[in-house]
């Protein structure tokens, strides 16, 4: 099966070894040495692009080879790049690509994919990367993809089924899954005896309406309100801010350009 076929057929396709043992863990150092002890549970993209053993991963060949493969010539990176520490979510489809004004993500030709990599191995008992449902990218509530389904239902149906997985992933394996696919963090079983790290980002088809409406996302879901309190989410109130090439360094712009990658921001 290749490439193309399996994730089209499962949602998502795993990359081996993007990063041998010692780069692991020097990204680990550095995960570590920018989230540990600051609250935080996730880094902001200055912050990323900051730190070169990290926001170089995007643009390895081997990752934008498949994601040629997957999204066309020229794939376009999201600027929504971060690593994560210890961070666990229950069963999920992005809400990015759920809920009215997302049916576009159901158009012929559309895809959308994450991608992370991941610091640890992914075991059942102690966590580490994620479980997915596979094939779910196909599924939608209504037929439309226009509501914003309930997760608790699937998570006690699907979850519980053999489509369910646990995905096969060793320290520095990149998964790469489609956007409308569900998953959830591998749940840890028992304590591990080391954080658990996670590199985050995403690419698209080089399709204006596309890109336009994935970025819109970011500006119009910084302010979140829980219990009647509003509030701005940081992270995402500097995504909507970003502009490229003017806010990225200028090694990330050029090793872009000669990856043929496009860099999309708001």
């Amino acid at each position: 099966m290749t490439i193309e076929e399996a994730f089209a057929d499962r949602g998502y396709v795993v990359i081996r070894g993007v990063l041998d043992a010692g780069e692991v863990e020097r990204a680990r150092k550095v995960c570590a040495d920018n989230l540990t002890g600051t609250g935080e549970a996730e880094m902001m993209t200055s912050d990323f692009l900051a730190t070169p053993e990290l926001a170089e991963i995007p643009l390895r060949e081997r990752i934008v080879s498949v994601a040629r493969r997957l999204l066309g010539e020229h794939p376009v990176l999201y600027p929504n790049c971060t690593a994560r520490q210890n961070v666990y979510v229950p069963w999920h489809v992005d809400s990015t690509f759920v809920g009215p004004g997302h049916e576009y993500v159901w158009e012929p030709g559309f895809t959308h994919v994450q991608a992370g990599l991941y610091l640890q191995d992914n075991d059942p008992e102690t966590g580490g990367a994620i479980d997915v449902i596979r094939g779910s990218h196909l599924m939608s509530f209504d037929g439309y993809g226009r509501t914003r389904p309930e997760y608790e239902v699937p998570a006690r149906t699907l979850a519980a089924s053999s489509l369910r997985e646990t995905v096969d992933m060793r320290a520095g394996d990149v998964v790469m899954w489609h956007g409308r696919l569900m998953h959830a963090s591998t749940v840890a079983r028992r304590e591990q005896e080391r954080p658990k790290f996670g590199v985050f980002f995403s690419y698209g088809r080089n399709d204006l309406g596309d890109n336009h409406r994935f970025m819109s996302q970011f500006g119009h879901g910084k302010v979140r309100t829980v219990d009647g309190v509003s509030r701005v989410i940081p992270r995402l109130d500097e995504i909507s801010r970003l502009r490229y090439p003017a806010d990225f360094p200028a090694w990330f712009v050029s090793a872009a350009d000669g990856a043929g990658v496009v860099v999309s921001t708001p």
